[in-house]
């Protein structure tokens, strides 16, 4: 029986999975997939996927790492990624296919860089296309539920991992019609996961160990063998999902192509357009089809070249920067004699209209000087011989170095951070900056609110595009500065390693953490900076985060470094001197400076209570002004008298389900903590 609701390409998505009943789902935020993780959040909080472990992780490298082990010990899991995300997964994909695990991943569709681009093209999920893994491609958000429980079914019948892609904010952000079905109905169409090669304690086995060359080619090629023989399981699964729901679906759907002569090939939800184009087409008498490539792996040879048999010519339509489609298509039609053209649309998000597809109809029907050995780009006019340099923006502000302009919300102290410790670094500063708020308030290109050079790099890469900048600026003989200006998702989780390894060699770098105390770029998201007890969109109310929040001053001072110390943007005249320490042990390795920036979506606070907000973290005591000088600690503030935490939490909407006594025990630690800064002050 099926249940019309009108669902988000990532409702959907969620929706399909909490059916499939995972054991285990890794979670980590990325634009544009985080509303996939945030309500399969909700589903295990309020019980509506029971018997599952929901684990925010630390990066999607460790995201799709923790389903190695999850899926061979036997259970279903699920993750969720896009773009960057996916391509930091790079190595676990390959993992996944040799070790024969069904795990099911959703990517969101999302450009590449650089530079930054959260608006979809497909250039992510194609560029792993030799991974090994079943990649199916979703025209609607109805496709994304079906595809997601035929997913499941798939995976578990080839054990082989299956890859649903869903083209970023053009679906996973729109609201469709979706048909479900209940959950029982679901389970028998899933079955339940027999995998024969799971753990078993009675018969102990070396999985994915070495062997020799022989051992090696002989998996491989059985390997090769079962993607091609997955065509047939695929088919199962569609013939049996048509059976049990009444939705058929194919590797390759086509659209009034009975007497088509011109046929466009096209993935994911641009079909929609596409088809929308061949009916004005059709209008004018031209004999147009389309056909849509549900099925990228294994690719449907066969399919393809069956229903493309008689057209007199054939579009491909790439929505990625490399024309990998066309390639593919090419070597699938070898021998055909009909002609194949490329044309590269959307890429980068550029937006696609049936008139742009008319328009490529038109070309391809009059003209005979089409080259067609590469893909042509259209959507986008060339721009002017001279492109425009960078600017910044020439307004005046009450620093030297940052500009009014950018596109911080109100009430965000991410810009003053920044402000003052560039107005203490001066002109030779150069900034590594990840993945993070700050990506989005310094703006689109040309503009830059900054007077000083800024590169943006991977969100795991600060610490280590710094030290670059840091070495380069050596063998230069320039007197710069580097300085990795990171959040807390980008340095306590995803960047720690980057930065542990800078720590460990002595990089020649200041190391800003500005700490707002979750995923605030993606939405508001967990990190391991999160405090206990506080409510995030991957931490619901009913299942708050529990684990305490991540030390990363002591982690830092661990690494021996010469200076290390934590900071508040209320308290200038501390937070510069630290900046200032930082800068004078210029050559002695790196510096490492945690300063409190409170978010106020983030936080839920009104934007007046920002600044309110840094000052009384450290008039609690909850934050701490420490620092570690070459190993010798010291409090560089203590309150006059210390302010109720109470003051600091209650106005904090992401606390607003603690009770008193839930605070006590939160004073207790804050003390606890106080007391042990003290002791370290005082024998260290």
């Amino acid at each position: 029986m099926s249940i019309h609701k009108v669902l988000t390409g990532s409702e959907a998505v969620a929706y399909a999975v909490m059916q499939a009943r995972p054991r285990v789902i890794s979670a980590y935020p990325i634009t544009p997939q985080t509303g996939i993780i945030e309500k399969l959040a909700e589903y295990v909080a309020s019980g509506e996927l029971p018997n599952c472990q929901f684990i925010p992780v630390e990066s999607e490298n460790t995201a799709l790492s923790m389903l190695i082990g999850a899926a061979q010990a036997g259970v279903r899991t699920f993750t969720a990624t896009s773009s960057h995300g996916l391509l930091y997964m790079h190595q676990a994909l390959h993992w996944h296919l040799g070790a024969r695990l069904p795990v099911v991943l959703v990517n969101a569709n999302r450009a590449i860089g650089a530079p930054w681009n959260i608006a979809s093209d497909r250039t992510d999920s194609l560029s792993q296309r030799d991974t090994g893994w079943i990649q199916l491609y979703c025209g609607s958000n109805q496709e994304v539920y079906d595809s997601v429980l035929q997913a499941f079914r798939i995976a578990e019948r080839t054990c082989l991992p299956v890859m649903v892609n869903v083209d970023g904010f053009l679906l996973t952000h729109t609201k469709q019609g979706v048909s479900v079905y209940t959950n029982e109905e679901v389970d028998a169409y899933i079955g339940h996961i027999q995998m024969p090669h799971a753990l078993r304690s009675d018969e102990p086995r070396s999985y994915s160990a070495s062997g020799t060359s022989d051992y090696y080619f002989r998996l491989k090629k059985t390997l090769a063998r079962d993607m091609r023989m997955a065509h047939t399981e695929i088919a199962v699964a569609a013939t049996r999902f048509a059976k049990n729901f009444g939705r058929s679906y194919t590797a390759v759907p086509s659209y009034r192509m009975d007497d088509a002569e011109v046929a466009l090939l096209i993935m994911g939800s641009t079909t929609c357009i596409v088809e929308d184009a061949v009916d004005k087409m059709r209008e004018r008498g031209e004999k147009v089809g389309a056909v849509q490539l549900r099925q990228f792996r294994p690719f449907p040879a066969k399919a393809l070249r069956r229903v493309l048999s008689k057209c007199s010519k054939i579009v491909v339509l790439d929505v990625n920067q490399y024309g990998i489609v066309l390639d593919e298509v090419r070597v699938a039609l070898y021998g055909m004699t009909t002609p194949v053209y490329g044309f590269t649309v959307g890429v980068g998000g550029v937006p696609m209209s049936s008139k742009i597809f008319c328009d490529i109809i038109e070309e391809v029907s009059s003209s005979n000087s089409l080259v067609a050995g590469h893909s042509q780009w259209r959507g986008v006019p060339d721009l002017p011989k001279v492109a425009p340099a960078s600017t910044v923006v020439a307004t005046k502000g009450s620093s030297a170095f940052v500009n009014p302009g950018h596109r911080a919300c109100a009430g965000c102290t991410a810009p003053l951070v920044m402000r003052h410790t560039l107005d203490v670094v001066g002109k030779n500063a150069q900034i590594a900056l990840p993945a993070c708020c700050w990506s989005i308030i310094a703006g689109p290109n040309p503009y830059t609110p900054l007077g000083v050079n800024m590169v943006h790099c991977p969100f795991e890469t600060a610490a280590a595009t710094a030290s670059g900048l840091a070495r380069a600026a050596k063998e230069l003989g320039e007197g710069a500065t580097a300085i990795a200006f990171a959040g807390d998702g980008g340095t306590m989780d995803i960047g720690l390693q980057a930065l542990s390894g800078a720590a460990e060699r002595g990089e020649d770098i200041i190391y800003i953490c500005y700490d707002n105390e979750a995923y605030m770029n993606t939405g508001g998201q967990r990190s391991s900076s999160t405090p206990q007890g506080a409510v995030t969109e991957t931490t619901p109310i009913q299942a708050v985060k529990m684990e305490a929040k991540k030390n990363i001053l002591k982690i830092m001072t661990a690494h021996n470094i010469p200076y290390a110390a934590t900071a508040s943007i209320y308290h200038l005249e501390d937070f510069k001197s630290k900046i200032a320490k930082a800068v004078a042990y210029k050559g002695k390795g790196l510096r490492f400076i945690h300063v409190l920036a409170p978010c106020n979506p983030g936080w839920k606070i009104d934007p007046a209570l920002s600044l309110r907000m840094a000052h009384l973290a450290v008039e609690t005591c909850a934050f701490p002004l420490v620092e570690c000088e070459m190993g010798k600690w010291r409090i560089t503030y203590r309150p006059e008298e210390v302010a109720a935490l109470a003051e600091y939490i209650k106005p904090q909407g992401r606390f607003a389900h603690l009770s008193d006594e839930d605070i006590e025990q939160m004073k207790q630690k804050v003390d606890s903590y106080f007391e042990e800064l003290e002791k370290l002050e005082k024998y260290f």
